[in-house]
């Protein structure tokens, strides 16, 4: 039985050793590699491998989400890759789920195609395979990130609840930032680091040092000076794009 892996990590290093590795063992074929967990959810639902390695830790959307996207139950055989961390590889070994620790090692992932191998070959018998599904739904339930649903804005003493769904677009004023939802403007006791670290990344990009942006709320984008790039809202905002944000932004963009 020939299986047909993907391959998805961000850093391009660990994707070539792992083709590298993966292609010296019989009865493995590389089908593909992705370099984001949007990129891996895609691939999965069309291409359909027998097995995945997937990065655990990965910018926007990470190996958790991945499984959260496409569904526990319509996901190939999983073996997770994860640089040492204490707290991943705990849940990852008290949800029973198969993981290499980077460098990956020939004989470790060796031994993980061939558990891969048998997990395969017992997903006729429905007791196992639901098993497998349930390990890999108490995972993501329990490790899946939170992202945030709502921001907490100050207005004369007040404070003001904002689903992050209403806001188009934010900016750094000083340590703090300022959400624009439709005409009013919300100032929010976070810095914009901060904020791009817990906003859902389907829906929330950074595209300057002093921006984000809610892709959604994006009618198009032009080129503009010195690389930069404009993204014009729906309500005829301009933003700038920074050189150093454009591509990620713009392949985030097509891929919605």
């Amino acid at each position: 039985m020939t299986l047909r892996a993907l391959v998805v990590d961000d850093e391009p290093l660990a994707r070539q050793q792992l083709r590298r590795l993966l292609g010296a063992l019989p009865g493995v074929e590389v089908a593909g590699e992705c370099e984001s967990g949007d990129g891996a959810v895609r691939a999965i639902e069309a291409m359909r491998p027998d097995l995945v390695f997937l990065d655990v830790q990965m910018p926007g959307r990470d190996g958790f989400g991945v499984i959260a996207a496409v569904g526990a139950a319509r996901m190939p055989a999983v073996v997770f890759v994860t640089a040492y961390d204490q707290y991943a590889v705990a849940a990852l070994r008290a949800h029973a789920a198969d993981y290499l620790l980077k460098p990956v090692e020939p004989a470790e992932l060796a031994g993980a195609v061939e558990r891969a191998r048998a997990q395969l070959r017992s997903r006729s018998d429905a007791s196992l395979h639901d098993s497998t599904h349930a390990h890999l739904e108490q995972l993501i339930a329990e490790w899946a990130p939170r992202h945030l649903r709502r921001l907490v804005a100050k207005s004369a003493g007040r404070m003001l609840v904002v689903d992050t769904a209403d806001v188009d677009w934010i900016e750094a004023r000083d340590d703090r930032a300022a959400a624009h939802a439709g005409p009013a403007t919300h100032a929010v006791s976070a810095t914009l680091t901060a904020l791009a670290a817990q906003l859902d990344p389907a829906r929330f990009a950074r595209i300057h040092r002093s921006t984000i942006v809610n892709m959604d709320r994006v009618r198009e984008v032009q080129p503009w000076f010195r690389g930069e790039y404009v993204a014009i809202l729906k309500d005829g905002t301009r933003l700038t794009i920074g050189p150093t944000y454009r591509d990620p932004f713009l392949q985030r963009l097509r891929g919605l």
